[in-house]
């Protein structure tokens, strides 16, 4: 449910908050074998997310603690202090989220768990909301070092890796199936990108459907699918009618090869969507 509440964060997230993109790893402990859908995934993404978090955090107290005269602060003092300040979920400070490198199931390395036989490892670009972290570690309003306002750090990285286009373009393990990116514009609601990933999953027999980025109003999903990306929209609406409508969109600029864009309408029989929430 944590993905849930981070997309209504960022459909919600006012535009002009302070934001950071920062990379950080994250990794879990997984089951030998255990595939994209497993539970490791989902506990490596949310460790990357936290670490992402800390490292904004440690970076205003340690601005906010230096002072002239005085021994520098103990980084290692300021993280135990950042995370008993942030609780324990890293959504409520991260606006979006991109997934750079997803590295699957390993033999542990990194986790000091000895009874783990293997761990999952990623690597996220996450966006933090700077502000919303200054106030929860009570850190004073200086900035930190090395992030002038308007530096590169506060600007979107590339919108995909080499890595995640190659991907991308992988050819299917069987003939059967097709792998390829499909982005949903104008989603007001967790319920419309829910409903759209149940459809894929359910009627139309895809393998697989995996956000791997989050922003205002729009999602992007790594998709295996039985129908190639030039006839899903088709099949998607037809799965869909009755909830939602699809909309195919031109490929935006600079976007992975072979990437499905749609948009997402909302009958106008449906409820409204709720305050704060705009197309």
């Amino acid at each position: 449910m944590w993905v849930a509440c981070l997309l209504a964060l960022a459909l919600a997230l006012p535009a002009a908050a302070q934001q950071k993109w920062v990379e950080a790893a994250g990794v879990a402990r997984a089951e030998p074998g255990e595939g994209l859908g497993g539970p490791g995934r989902q506990a490596a993404l949310r460790a990357a997310l936290a670490e992402a978090v800390q490292q904004v955090a440690v970076e205003l107290l340690m601005a906010s603690e230096t002072a002239p005269g005085k021994p520098p602060p103990d980084p290692a003092a300021l993280a135990e202090k950042a995370a008993r300040a942030l609780g324990g979920d890293p959504t409520l400070y991260v606006a979006r989220f991109q997934i750079r490198e997803d590295r699957g199931v390993q033999p542990r390395l990194l986790l000091a768990d000895p009874d783990a036989k293997a761990e999952y490892q990623l690597v996220v670009m996450a966006q933090v909301d700077v502000e919303k972290v200054r106030q929860r570690v009570g850190a004073r309003a200086v900035a930190p070092p090395g992030t002038p306002e308007g530096s590169p750090a506060t600007k979107a990285p590339p919108t995909a890796p080499a890595e995640a286009a190659e991907k991308a373009e992988e050819k299917p393990e069987d003939g059967n199936f097709s792998s390829f990116e499909l982005e949903l514009e104008q989603i007001t609601s967790y319920r419309e990108f829910a409903a759209v990933r149940e459809a894929l999953l359910g009627k139309l027999g895809a393998r697989r459907a995996l956000p791997v980025e989050f922003s205002r109003g729009r999602a992007v999903l790594s998709v295996e699918s039985p129908i190639p990306a030039p006839a899903l929209a088709a099949a998607l609406g037809r799965a869909l009618e009755g909830q939602l409508g699809v909309e195919p969109l031109p490929a935006a600029q600079g976007a992975p090869e072979g990437r499905l864009r749609l948009r997402i309408r909302v009958p106008l029989t449906s409820s409204t969507a709720p305050s704060g929430l705009t197309r």
